[in-house]
């Protein structure tokens, strides 16, 4: 039986994942959006949402404007609103609806944000995860079944960075970079120091057992996606295969509405954003060592 979803935000990516879903060459199978709830976003232009909205009532969603009626008619919700800053306020509308939850990256703008929706999730008994696509890429997890080279001594990811004012520096594009990075070295960082340049800034972590992790997010030139992983046996240099991306994270959501289990737990979400927080003040502060505010043991 296909399981049946419910979108919030239709403003950038829930058109998007609508289309893989819902469209004529279906990404994924045994999924489908049957509902929407439009919510208006400083992200794009009224006009702009309607024309989306049409979008997605002609891939067959219905739309409602009511998060009790749109959690009814479905077996999971997504929150795909593109602005950060308002998935606690929508996380509060569902959180108590009995029905798993995935929030699109970032899962906040700020880590104490981040943290309210970690808490209101744990009240209602709401399995929740929030991530990146770039978590699930098959370069990534090629990387990760193969244990020949050893354990991971280190590791180098990079994205492109954009800013938003609602989600400050890394917090709405470079995040791309920074979860790579921490679904190669795990948590645990305990320090964060970040330079700017013409071409976007440079972070490096220091982890709790000493190992150092690199995120680049780049304005200038080329700038795509992938990174470098150092073991113990081996170096291994990947560029990523956008194409691929949404379906692969698809496919983790897919089994997470079906089972509650989240292949990302929302501490780890939480200290990304964390480690986003401490770049962007060793950023203005011309790249002074900054400690990590949030440790996930």
């Amino acid at each position: 039986m296909s399981l049946r979803l419910g979108v919030a935000g239709l403003d950038g990516h829930g058109p998007v994942f609508i289309e893989q879903l819902n469209g004529a060459k279906p990404a994924l199978k045994g999924a489908r959006v049957v509902a929407a709830m439009p919510v208006p976003s400083i992200m794009v232009s009224p006009e702009q949402l309607a024309k989306n909205v049409e979008t997605v009532r002609n891939l067959g969603v219905k739309i409602t404007e009511s998060a009790g009626k749109l959690a009814e008619q479905v077996d999971g919700i997504l929150i795909l609103h593109d602005d950060g800053s308002k998935h606690l306020e929508l996380a509060e509308l569902f959180a108590d609806k009995g029905k798993p939850v995935f929030i699109d990256k970032p899962i906040e703008s700020s880590a104490v944000r981040a943290k309210k929706i970690m808490d209101i999730c744990a009240r209602n008994n709401c399995p929740a995860f929030s991530a990146s696509s770039l978590r699930f890429t098959k370069e990534l997890q090629s990387v990760q079944s193969n244990t020949s080279g050893g354990k991971i001594l280190s590791a180098m990811t990079y994205s492109p960075y954009m800013e938003r004012p609602s989600m400050s520096g890394w917090i709405y594009y470079g995040i791309h970079a920074v979860e790579q990075l921490f679904q190669l070295m795990g948590l645990g960082c305990r320090e964060v120091l970040c330079i700017n340049s013409n071409y976007g800034p440079v972070a490096s972590g220091i982890w709790s057992d000493g190992r150092v992790g690199i995120a680049r997010a780049g304005t200038g030139g080329y700038h795509g996606y992938g990174f470098t992983v150092w073991k113990e046996k081996e170096t291994i240099v990947k560029a990523v295969n956008i194409d691929l991306i949404y379906a692969e994270l698809l496919k983790k959501i897919r089994h997470f509405f079906k089972t509650g289990i989240s292949p990302v737990t929302l501490k780890d979400s939480l200290e990304v954003i964390a480690f986003m927080e401490a770049a962007n003040k060793s950023m203005a502060e011309g790249g002074s060592t900054v400690e990590m505010k949030i440790q996930s043991k």
